[in-house]
């Protein structure tokens, strides 16, 4: 069963519900009003006629000239000159539930009044006085001079209150069915309104899944659904931004690759034609492009290990400035190879530089950033490097002369195979991983790794990590 079926059938079946519950109540409230409006319209009209009936009696002092004369009785039990309308309205209100005005001759009761004398003999109506349910007595001082019988309006056969509650009831049942016909009509118009959205994400998930990430949805409400739509145009663009990254590094990849095994096979099909000799320069010159192949193997390699959480920690504490010492000793002859003129560390020696991280992965994240230096900086260029204390972490920055990084670019950095020039990295190597990797051995140590304008005209790299001790 589909969602508008199950939004229909549930409005529909709850408005049945809720019209057929309200159709009983009403009903039957209306009844019991209208019954009870019955009883004491029809004892207010037996009492006047008691109080005529012993008027006559008080005159005639017998039954005698009602009994032989039809008209006379018709006047007293149901007198014109009163109009039964008025009464309903002025002494006792109808119910209110009438989809009609209640008619004044309604209920017919003086066709329903039988008289008998003191003796409990028929004078005009049914012949047995045990035939009408309700007797009263007749008294004039105290004296019983008669019986007046009434059979009531809910107990008498073909009664006109029946009647009149019957075409009630038409009228409700018709009513009733206009409103469940209304109900049906606006189950579907609110099930399509609800499913609507719900279709747009449905088609637009489809899409997805056809690989379509340029389609957008355009949000209905403000409720739950519109929240949900403005989700999956976030997803779109992620999923979009993801294929076009992953396009990119497809195509950044393959450039990287293709350049040294470009070079390396120029140059080994010259050697094999004897257009160049295999000396020790020749072979050299193909020596460094295998190390710019290894680098670029070895940098996509340590990011997808640090991906999959392949890489191992073995935290414990050290002293990073130690740490950081060695490296760059390490470090000297390809600064030379550069010829960058590297100052001396900054230390401040009343801090303790001691920090809880992996010494291997906190070397290797290091050496990326002094490799990009040494890639990256003009020849003859400065390099500084400082470690300090702030607060409860040890900061570390590498600052390095020209050429600098504007802030566009400072901020795409982080992000894989991004380079400001892709000419130039192709030149000295490296496929823009090394910084992304730099990013994820730094939050894995719960530390942050930003970038900022050099003061030398270049760019630098600071680096915060917690301390400890």
């Amino acid at each position: 069963m589909k969602l508008i079926h199950k939004f229909f059938l549930a409005f529909f079946i709850t408005n049945i519900t809720l019209v057929g519950a309200m159709f009983v109540f009403i009903y039957l409230n209306f009844t019991t009003e209208f019954n009870h409006f019955v009883e004491k319209q029809e004892q207010k009209h037996l009492s006047e006629v008691k109080l005529h009936l012993t008027q006559f009696y008080a005159k005639a002092n017998s039954w005698e000239t009602i009994a032989y004369n039809n008209q006379l009785w018709r006047s007293i039990v149901d007198p014109k000159q009163q109009n039964n309308e008025d009464r309903a309205t002025l002494d006792n209100p109808p119910p209110t539930l009438l989809w009609i005005e209640l008619p004044g001759d309604l209920l017919k009761t003086g066709r329903r009044i039988s008289l008998y004398n003191q003796h409990r003999q028929v004078v005009v109506g049914r012949n047995e006085i045990n035939e009408n349910p309700l007797i009263e007595p007749i008294l004039l001082n105290n004296t019983i001079i008669g019986w007046i019988g009434l059979v009531p309006s809910k107990l008498a056969a073909n009664s006109p209150a029946k009647a009149f509650l019957n075409a009630q009831l038409h009228n409700y049942i018709i009513i009733t069915l206009l409103v469940i016909v209304l109900a049906f009509i606006m189950a579907i118009v609110l099930s399509k309104h609800l499913i609507k959205p719900i279709q747009q994400i449905v088609i637009a998930t489809n899409e997805l899944n056809k690989g379509n990430f340029t389609n957008r949805i355009t949000p209905l409400s403000q409720d739950e659904l519109g929240t949900l739509s403005n989700n999956f145009n976030e997803l779109a663009s992620t999923l979009q931004e993801n294929q076009q990254m992953r396009f990119q590094w497809m195509s950044d990849t393959s450039h990287e690759l293709r350049t040294p095994l470009t070079v390396l096979r120029s140059h080994l099909i010259a050697v094999q034609d004897g257009v160049f000799v295999a000396d020790n320069k020749r072979i050299s010159l193909l020596i460094d492009q295998v190390n710019n192949l290894n680098l670029i193997v070895d940098d996509l390699s340590q990011l997808a290990h640090s991906d999959t959480a392949s890489l191992s920690y073995q935290f414990k504490p050290l002293n990073i400035a130690a740490l950081l010492q060695r490296t760059l000793e390490s470090y000297s002859a390809r600064f030379t190879q550069c010829q960058l003129n590297i100052a001396p560390l900054h230390l401040d020696n009343s801090v303790n530089y001691q920090v809880y991280g992996d010494q291997e992965r906190l070397q290797q994240l290091f050496i990326n950033l002094l490799e990009n230096t040494c890639r990256y900086t003009n020849q003859g260029g400065q390099v500084q490097i400082s470690l300090k204390q702030v607060k409860q972490h040890i900061e570390l920055t590498f600052s390095d002369s020209a050429p600098g990084v504007n802030k566009q670019d400072q901020t795409k950095l982080f992000d894989r195979f991004y380079r400001v020039e892709k000419s130039r990295s192709r030149e000295y190597g490296g496929a823009g991983l090394g910084l992304t990797l730099c990013q994820q051995i730094t939050e894995t140590h719960k530390g942050s790794i930003s970038l900022q304008d050099s003061p030398l005209g270049g760019l630098q790299v600071t680096l915060t990590l917690p301390q400890t001790g």
